[in-house]
């Protein structure tokens, strides 16, 4: 009988030791395999699950490019919001910003469009020739304008894009209507915005309010355009805009202020001559979704400047009564301020609610129920607080508690670990 070799002496050249090895490759590249496919699955779950809870939405598979869109902006509150729904809808997307990713928008927006980076304050033929590229090899169904606040940045873009969109939808502001004169006591009408025929009194309220101001010169350059042969448009008047991922944080500010009012040395409050003034109020998602529709524009809306808002027009009382109800703060007292150093975020304007009915014929405007928004964004909130991927706004809102509702900012830490159970380092007094 043949002794069998030990292992270390079998000879390489042996056609057993050849097979050997052959079959220990296999079986290696094999197991590689399957361990690059549970990580691709992991991740696709991490990703899904990421996808989910933050609202992303991208281009449905096997589903062609609806078309093209360029947007100026794309990565705020409201801009970030309609670019996903766009994406969602199966729009290639370019969004052009100065590369300041808010909120979760740096993974919810930025990876799934063309990004370019540009300052609209200074020319773009000559500081952004990225973009003049872009729109010189393209064209667009439409141009969304999200961030022209001068007409300068306006009068760029629509030279840039002359005869490259067929639509320009600017995102106006009911603050247009406070340097014009109402002639009635109603709520405010499109119509309403036409300027005093008193060039002291025109100065006088553009002194006052520069973004109304200048926010309607951009409406009259569109309107000017277009009557010499340019681009059809739409202008999209709103009024304080709710919802998830505020960046002027408003919103949260007065949720938490509410939530952690047992740790605030300034009880919520609302200034006694807004206890009975009714305002207008938008839903970032309502917003996003007629944005959307109107890239599809019906004939008699070209051309036209629309208010929208919800139906209700709450007083600031009903409207934080409501918020302290969806908390579950039915016994938290809501106070009256009479002083000088009241503090309050909405409303923005002066002149009060504005008039849906021309959105609503001519749009089908039908907005979502103010109790349901509020709902939801409660909800959204109360989630943000815990929420990894939130660090820094949520930092931005703890540093805001600290400097205008309390003289002790050590106590606004107390009162989030309490309530959410959020352990910041508390500062100890020195013995």
């Amino acid at each position: 009988m043949v002794k069998s070799k030990h292992p270390m002496d079998i000879d390489v050249g042996s056609t057993n030791y050849t097979r050997f090895c052959k079959l220990r490759r296999v079986i290696l590249t094999l197991a590689c395999l399957a361990f690059v496919a549970a990580t691709v699955l992991c991740c696709s779950y991490f990703l899904s699950n990421t996808i989910q809870s933050h609202g992303m939405a991208v281009a449905p598979d096997n589903q062609s490019p609806t078309g093209k869109i360029l947007v100026f902006g794309g990565n705020g509150f409201l801009g970030a919001e309609t670019v996903t729904k766009l994406l969602g809808a199966g729009y290639q997307v370019v969004v052009v910003n100065r590369g300041n990713w808010y909120w979760d928008s740096y993974f919810r927006v930025k990876p799934f469009v063309t990004h370019v980076q540009c300052d609209r304050m200074k020319p773009l033929d000559e500081k952004c020739t990225e973009l003049v590229d872009i729109v010189g090899n393209s064209s667009f169904d439409a141009v969304i304008d999200f961030s022209a606040y001068i007409p300068f940045s306006a009068k760029q873009a629509l030279k840039l894009v002359k005869n490259k969109a067929k639509l320009y939808i600017y995102i106006s502001t009911d603050s247009v209507y406070e340097v014009c004169e109402k002639t009635h006591n109603q709520t405010t009408r499109e119509t309403d915005a036409v300027r005093p025929q008193s060039l002291e009194r025109r100065h006088e309220l553009e002194s006052v309010e520069s973004y109304g101001h200048n926010k309607l010169l951009i409406e009259e350059e569109l309107a000017a355009q277009r009557e010499v042969g340019g681009i059809p448009y739409i202008s999209l008047r709103l009024p304080d805009v709710i919802g998830p991922r505020d960046t002027t944080y408003r919103w949260w500010i007065y949720q938490m202020w509410l939530k952690l009012a047992d740790h605030l040395d300034k009880p919520p409050s609302i200034p006694e001559y807004l206890v009975s003034t009714p305002m207008s109020l938008v839903y970032v998602n309502d917003v996003a979704d007629v944005i959307v529709k109107l890239l599809t524009p019906k004939p008699e809306a070209l051309d036209q400047a629309f208010n929208l808002a919800f139906t209700e027009t709450p007083t600031l009382l009903q409207l934080l009564t409501d918020l302290k109800m969806a908390l579950n703060l039915t016994d938290l007292p809501l106070m009256t301020d009479d002083s000088s150093s009241s503090i309050h975020m909405f409303p923005s304007v002066r002149n009060g609610p504005i008039d849906i009915s021309k959105a609503q014929d001519i749009l089908d405007w039908s907005p979502t129920p103010l109790n349901k928004a509020i709902l939801e964004t409660v909800d959204f909130y109360e989630k943000a607080v815990r929420d990894p991927y939130l660090n820094n706004p949520r930092k931005d809102v703890i540093r805001s508690l600290q400097t205008h509702f309390t003289n002790r900012p050590f106590k606004v830490l107390l009162g989030l670990k309490k309530h959410y159970g959020l352990d910041f380092q508390v500062p100890k007094d020195e013995l």
